[in-house]
């Protein structure tokens, strides 16, 4: 269970002592090319899945501001520690290197429910003053945490997918980006909190939309395109049906990162995605619907993904989490990322934080993408 969920007994509100500043994102330095000179990249036969990039996790967070990031390491060091990052803006990320982005999203179909959180208003004698006019406004809302860390780059969904899509018109060659969803619904605990509307089939058909309202029919790979005349998904990824990657250059793969039941609830039905746009985090390898799947420890999960991998399946791990790798310089969860095999490795340090150490997440040759490394030996 990841740290904000395992919240609070109480939210101490003393005076604040000893307070370190969090995590701030490095500026960019410049864009890099997408397909390392690899001889094998060159072929023409190049597949999808036979190539690996780095992207960011929770891609759109901004710091927790000095007094608020106080009031969480009061209440629990823990929680804090794992809030303690932020990202550049999307473009920005894109320019870096960055070739999957993860937004999460809160269903707020009137607008104004995520308005007013509790933790900027919890240092009533200074308060830190949110004020999103954004968060007002109908549609799906992007941020982490409801009334604890809610600050985001892109407050509408549909406002990160037209950020990401403007940087992606004007780099047609760049490498397929993942863009993972997550579907926050959960609630805290913590009295104050909001507790998010759920995710019906309603609300997922209203996510979709949003989807295909920004992101024009020719620049999405769907399960669709990958199924082709298979029967299922998972048929034609064993089959090799990944696109061809020289083709997919300047194109979008979503996918929903979620629990089985939410899967289900997402289908609507539909058992190998037909006729939605997003991929989702398969319930098993012999699912209809099998082509991707969430793996995020390359340690403990390594056989699973060189599992995955060899059957032809997209995998997304983490190379750190909760800002543990960072603050103690530890490579080998990075080193067993890139080893894995999977195609996508995130990270919260594209840049190192100098205040933790040189710990950083980048592929060699400068480039944002490269051929996948052949599997390990089992």
């Amino acid at each position: 269970m990841s740290p904000e969920r395992t919240f609070w007994t109480g939210l101490g509100l003393g005076v604040l002592v000893g307070l370190s500043a969090c995590s701030k994102p490095a500026p960019p330095t410049g864009p890099l090319q997408d397909l390392s000179d690899e001889a094998a990249c060159a072929t023409p036969a190049l597949k999808l899945n036979e190539v690996q990039s780095v992207g960011s996790h929770n891609s759109y967070k901004r710091a927790i501001p000095y007094l608020e990031m106080g009031v969480l390491r009061r209440a629990s060091e823990e929680v804090a520690i794992a809030l303690d990052y932020a990202h550049a803006p999307l473009h920005q990320q894109l320019d870096l290197g960055m070739r999957q982005l993860e937004l999460d999203v809160f269903h707020d179909p009137d607008g104004g429910r995520y308005s007013n959180p509790f933790l900027p208003d919890a240092i009533p004698w200074i308060g830190t003053r949110y004020n999103v006019p954004n968060m007002d406004l109908p549609g799906f809302k992007v941020m982490h945490v409801q009334d604890l860390d809610q600050r985001s780059h892109c407050t509408l969904f549909t406002d990160c997918l037209a950020d990401i899509l403007a940087w992606s018109n004007a780099h047609p060659e760049h490498t397929p980006l993942l863009i993972m969803v997550n579907a926050k619904q959960d609630k805290i605990d913590l009295e104050e909190a909001v507790v998010p509307l759920p995710f019906t089939p309603a609300a997922f058909e209203a996510l979709d939309a949003e989807i295909l309202s920004v992101i024009p029919a020719d620049k999405l790979i769907t399960p669709d395109q990958v199924r082709g005349d298979e029967q299922s998904l998972r048929e034609a990824v064993l089959a090799g049906g990944w696109p061809n990657y020289h083709e997919s250059k300047g194109k979008f793969i979503f996918v929903l990162d979620e629990s089985p039941d939410v899967i289900e609830t997402y289908l609507r039905g539909h058992s190998a995605l037909e006729g939605l746009p997003m991929f989702v985090n398969s319930i098993s390898e012999d699912a209809d619907h099998a082509a991707y799947f969430t793996l995020n420890d390359p340690i403990e999960q390594a056989t699973q993904i060189r599992k995955a991998i060899a059957a032809g399946f997209l995998v997304r791990t983490r190379a750190d989490a909760n800002t543990l790798e960072a603050r103690n310089n530890d490579t080998a969860r990075r080193e067993a990322a890139f080893t894995s095999g999977a195609q996508y490795i995130s990270t919260d340090y594209y840049h190192p934080r100098k205040k933790f150490s040189d710990y950083t997440v980048t592929l060699p040759n400068a480039a944002a993408t490269r051929c996948r490394p052949e599997e390990p030996p089992q």
